[in-house]
């Protein structure tokens, strides 16, 4: 039986790239306490077992699952990449320039000190700030060298094994620096700091209740017997509560729809939508809670609208409700902000940008109103434009493959930065038209984590049986320094952000695990706080260094050969 799976996945290669991915990622899900390595790092310690019977992979495999990730990355961060490139998010875009910067010093440096090879170097790189993208852009360009093709397989060993030795740090030592050290070397509380920065931002402000509640809305029936609202129009009642909205009326047999300026009898049975938080007052304010349908079956919808309208990019919420409806009512309530997936905090002074979505819940009528005014609702589909994406990944292989000098230097993107270039631009484009270039994010994330996962598992196939050798070798050297690699830039960049650029710690700290690309360490912000806040630094910096860390992997290459 032994024989006969070796055989087979010696004739058959593909078995053994799909046995290391099934395998690497159950064994990235395995958790020691908070922690665990994640398919990628999974799929390349598997692929690396397996490749020990001596297997010949197709190398083509490896850049082609590494296209579908850069890809969906570029796809995905295009909207939020050139919306932040203005002067309300200059802060953090030269934040993650800084750390980016000192990444790729700090990773020269160790190469000088530890006269590294140009893929140890490159992996030491991906590993220690865990952006495996550095790894396929680095691999592109070894396919460039002018190397006999046995050499840059060893180059390419050599890349798997320093990843595979400094990921593990490298993910579990940003976790911990961003979650406890840098607060403490910042002298914060981060609860405390979460609840100053929320009260900055608005959450004090009693005029936020008309447009954003906290909760989920609910929907109730009350019979109006409070003699203080009796003969008081909808308006009227609405400007005294601001946290609910009465949508219909039943009066006797009549069921009359909502109009501001109805004025309520005693005895009128309202439907009403309530803050989560109002309900247990109604009863006090309106009158009885009862059970009757009628006045509950007004039309109600809810969508996720995507921001699109220029009016409206780079204004807070505050701003939008008031430019929207003045003083009036909306007839919506926000459920919820995203961006780039991340849930942002409800607050009235969060700034929204392009490509956020907005979660509504309301009327039909001014949940279709408002989705025109703002951009577009996002519907529900499975189908992604396969056609425009695939020309998009030509597109950007060919332009990769362009280049130009620089004195006597050769410059070219290579063919993964020139796929993460159109991938933006695609994203970008798509935001504003959504009829062209349509991808769901459930597809997004499937071609990045397959994508990454697949390129893992060949990159540890490839690797081959001199791979642990060279780990016996170098795996001191490399340890050593894929920490000084994972700690540096984030210490530099936690003092510059803080002390330079005056960054607010949660904002600092959300910055940090963008910049690096990490988002179990924004999680544990996020827990450690309490708050949604840390959200508004990491998705600026998450897009910036997603280009720029991908960028650092020819330079790496350049260098350290």
């Amino acid at each position: 039986m032994i024989e006969f799976l070796l055989a087979a996945l010696r004739s058959s290669p593909e078995i053994a790239v799909f046995l290391a991915i099934a395998l690497g990622m159950l064994l990235g899900r395995v958790r020691l306490g908070s922690f665990h390595l994640g398919s990628v790092a999974g799929a390349l310690l598997i692929g690396l077992l397996i490749g020990q019977i001596g297997l010949e992979v197709p190398q083509a495999l490896k850049s082609v699952f590494f296209v579908l990730f850069i890809y969906a990355v570029g796809f995905k961060s295009g909207p939020e990449f050139f919306g932040s490139l203005n002067a309300g998010t200059l802060k953090l875009v030269l934040f993650s320039a800084v750390l980016c910067l000192v990444a790729l010093g700090s990773i020269l440096l160790m190469n000088l000190v530890f006269h590294f090879d140009a893929g140890f170097t490159a992996g030491l790189g991906a590993g220690a700030l865990t952006d495996t993208a550095i790894m396929g852009t680095a691999s592109s360009a070894i396919a460039h060298l002018p190397l006999a093709e046995a050499d840059k397989a060893q180059l390419n060993s050599h890349m798997a094994i320093a990843y595979a030795i400094t990921y593990l740090f490298g993910t579990v030592g940003l976790i911990v620096f961003v979650g406890t050290i840098a607060p403490w070397l910042l002298r914060v509380d981060l609860r405390e700091a979460a609840r100053a920065l929320e009260a900055e931002l608005g959450i004090d402000n009693q005029d936020d209740a008309l447009s954003i509640p906290y909760t989920r809305i609910v929907v109730r029936a009350h019979r109006l017997q409070a003699a203080g609202l009796a003969g008081s129009s909808i308006a009227a009642i609405e400007r005294l509560h601001p946290s609910l909205s009465v949508e219909r009326v039943v009066r006797g047999d009549q069921v009359l729809e909502r109009d501001p300026a109805l004025v309520l009898q005693a005895g009128d049975i309202l439907g009403i939508y309530a803050l989560r938080e109002a309900v247990g007052s109604l009863a006090s304010v309106v009158g009885p809670e009862v059970d009757d349908p009628r006045p509950l079956s007004f039309p109600t919808r809810s969508a996720d609208i995507v921001l699109t309208a220029r009016a409206f990019h780079g204004k807070t919420v505050r701003q939008i409700r008031q430019q929207l409806a003045g003083a009036g009512r909306m007839g919506c309530f926000i459920d919820s902000v995203s961006r780039q997936g991340l849930e942002l905090p409800l607050l009235g002074n969060t700034v929204l940008r392009r490509g956020d979505v907005i979660a509504l819940t309301g009327r039909t009528a001014s949940v279709e109103a408002l989705a025109g005014a703002l951009g577009r609702i996002r519907e529900r589909t499975h189908k992604s434009d396969i056609a425009v994406h695939s020309l998009g990944m030509v597109g950007g292989a060919l332009l990769g493959m362009l280049s130009t000098h620089i004195g006597m230097i050769p410059v070219e993107l290579g063919i993964g930065g020139g796929v993460l270039l159109t991938g933006l631009l695609i994203g970008w484009y798509n935001s504003r038209h959504p009829d062209i270039g349509g991808m769901p994010p459930a597809a997004q994330w499937a071609f990045s984590e397959f994508g990454l996962t697949a390129f893992g598992a060949v990159v540890g196939l490839l690797a081959g049986p001199a791979a642990f050798e060279a780990m016996r070798e170098q795996g001191l050297a490399l340890l050593l320094s894929g920490m000084l690699v994972t700690l540096l830039p984030p210490l530099v960049a936690l003092y510059f952000g803080r002390y330079v650029l005056r960054l607010h710690p949660l904002i600092l700290l959300g910055a940090l695990a963008g910049a690096q690309t990490e988002a179990a360490s924004m999680n544990k912000v996020i827990e450690m706080s309490g708050s949604h806040t840390p959200v508004i630094g990491f998705t600026v910096c998450y897009a910036i260094s997603n280009v720029l860390l991908a960028v650092c992997g020819p330079i790496i290459v350049a260098f350290a050969s």
